[in-house]
């Protein structure tokens, strides 16, 4: 018997260790936020950039706060400190690169169910309110983030565990890759990526009943849903008139007002025809998204269309 328990000893050991050392570093900061500030930007350079929800929403549950930002990568550019900035607000944004819509309204029913929200800001674009996209790159996140056993099995904590420690170990910096393309085939590509997306467009009556769903809990449980459509510049405003989807467009902001308030940025104006305001034709530098933020907060729209909600009030200025 001894021999036998020493066997199995002897096999799990290894297990053991990993999962020793996975509580130990805690690559996604499950267990409790990172105190140390060279841990805390090394966790930020490898586990946020490998699983940017599953980082961000642990994040929100150690330390919630009642205004979020939901979206993809534009919605992404509204930094939380730019929010602060206006009126003293903590704010988590817990939107991510190549975020979808599904993501979107996953995130916000799970973090309804649990904490109070307030305020709800969400990126939305044409592109994603589509019915051919379909992506689902939470659900995973939103599994481990809620369980701990799955925390300490997932293939993120594993191999985050072992980049971190490598790094420590071996005093290894953690390198940033430079870009693969300069700033002007990076702009041809984004395009290009547009026209992909476009080009497979189709109305999205799943997301409509959804997102109906979302605003009617939202008006239930007197929570803010403020619906913003970030600039982009003309050259892809353009590609909506070269895919005929004139109507289709309409239709999409139409649909949004019956949502929540609707902040469109998205027109030609003097930030989004000036190409030194963003960083490739679909994503605004940071001056613009301060703008963004001042002007959803103080409804005082500049550079947006304004639409209210249930109000049909409408401002252009």
């Amino acid at each position: 018997m001894l021999t036998f328990l020493k066997k199995i000893l002897i096999f799990i050991s290894p297990f053991l260790i990993l999962i020793a050392l996975e509580i130990m570093i805690d690559p996604f900061n499950y267990f409790s936020p990172e105190k140390d500030k060279q841990t805390a930007a090394l966790k930020n350079a490898l586990a946020r950039k490998k699983n940017t929800y599953l980082y961000r929403l642990i994040e929100y549950e150690h330390n919630p706060t009642p205004v979020i930002v939901l979206g993809d990568s534009r919605a992404q550019r509204l930094m939380p400190e730019f929010f602060e900035e206006v009126n003293g607000k903590k704010v988590l944004n817990l939107a991510a690169g190549a975020g979808s819509l599904q993501d979107v309204i996953k995130i916000f029913w799970d973090l309804s169910s649990r904490h109070k929200l307030d305020t709800v800001y969400i990126g939305i674009s044409i592109e994603g309110y589509s019915g051919t996209l379909l992506k689902d790159r939470v659900s995973a996140a939103l599994e481990v983030k809620n369980s701990a056993p799955l925390y300490l099995t997932s293939k993120f904590t594993v191999e985050n565990t072992m980049l971190i420690l490598k790094s420590k170990l071996f005093k290894q910096p953690v390198e940033v890759q430079a870009p693969p393309f300069s700033r002007e085939e990076f702009w041809k590509y984004e395009l290009e990526q547009e026209d992909r997306y476009l080009k497979a467009y189709s109305y999205p009556r799943n997301y409509y009943n959804d997102l109906k769903k979302i605003s009617d809990f939202c008006v239930e449980n007197k929570i803010k849903l403020v619906f913003f459509i970030s600039p982009t510049h003309t050259e892809v405003q353009e590609k909506i008139a070269q895919f005929k989807l004139e109507k289709e467009y309409e239709k999409f902001r139409e649909d949004i007002k019956l949502f929540g308030d609707l902040y469109d940025f998205n027109w030609p104006n003097v930030i989004t025809r000036d190409k030194n305001n963003f960083l490739d034709p679909l994503h605004s530098i940071d001056s613009v998204s301060r703008i963004m933020i001042r002007e959803m907060i103080l409804n005082r729209p500049q550079y947006a269309v304004f639409s209210g909600h249930h109000t049909g009030e409408n401002k252009n200025k």
